[in-house]
């Protein structure tokens, strides 16, 4: 029986995401071509083992020189936009050629015409995840597109959303992860001024992490949950001279806020 070889897909960047996509791709046997501006090739194969290299020869076709991007994306007729968010439609405006392919981003507050919107929701570091990790990754896509039709041999989790709710969407996920990342830097640089190593919440932030996915209702502790004001007292006043006391005073009006409230079941 013969068996259909995959669509290719092009990826157009070279960030964190783009590199992360394109394992994930190699992983499942995506085929994808890559294209990217760049001032020197030796930057991008330095380091790189001879497997690697050749790898990446074999996978990718890359313009070096920034110009011809027609001639790099031939018959491919889906684009994968990993570009930031104000260079995406700019990027398919000055690219003619992408008219007459389905171009698709993954930003997670873009809404454009240009192309389909695709978040996944996941923070992308450094290192490169396991493929088990990368087939998990929920996306969130724009109202009435298939995520199984733009890419067949991706078998994740996807759920729909309404433009009106994208800029929402992102902010909530910027405030769930970034935010949270910039309040436990900030905790970690305070330590060592109390003669504590900046490393030795680390479980304690981990279990937490842990407890709120298990049971997000029920996995908050502490005075504000036991309505400890005495305690709460202390901690503002401990606080008053503290770059962080307008976080704290900021997390008591949203725990007292009738909105953050568990809903009671009526008997």
């Amino acid at each position: 029986m013969n068996r259909q070889v995959p669509e290719k897909i092009a990826i157009v960047g070279n960030g964190k995401v783009a590199k992360h996509m394109i394992h994930y791709f190699e992983s499942v046997g995506q085929p994808y071509i890559h294209w990217f501006r760049q001032t020197t090739d030796s930057t991008q194969t330095a380091g790189l083992s001879r497997l690697a290299r050749f790898k990446q020869k074999l996978f990718t076709t890359r313009d070096t020189h920034g110009g011809n991007f027609i001639s790099v994306l031939g018959p491919v007729q889906k684009v994968l936009l990993l570009l930031p968010d104000d260079q995406i439609e700019p990027f398919i405006q000055s690219h003619p050629e992408l008219k007459s392919r389905t171009c698709i981003h993954c930003s997670g507050s873009l809404q454009s015409e240009l192309a389909i919107g695709c978040h996944p929701l996941m923070t992308f570091g450094p290192d490169l995840y396991e493929l088990d990790c990368y087939k998990k990754i929920p996306f969130v896509v724009d109202e009435g597109a298939d995520f199984s039709q733009l890419f067949p041999l991706l078998s994740n989790p996807s759920y729909s959303i309404k433009s009106e709710h994208k800029a929402t969407y992102h902010a909530l996920c910027v405030m769930a992860g970034n935010f949270s990342q910039m309040l436990w830097r900030a905790v970690n640089e305070q330590l060592p001024e109390l003669g504590l190593p900046d490393h030795v919440m680390n479980l304690y932030l981990a279990q937490n992490t842990t407890n709120f996915i298990v049971n997000p209702q029920a996995a908050a502790t502490g005075p504000l949950v036991r309505g400890d004001q005495l305690t709460i007292g202390k901690h503002i006043k401990a606080l008053q001279t503290n770059p962080l006391a307008d976080i704290y005073q900021a997390f008591l009006d949203l725990h007292q806020s009738p909105a953050t409230q568990p809903q009671r079941k009526s008997s």
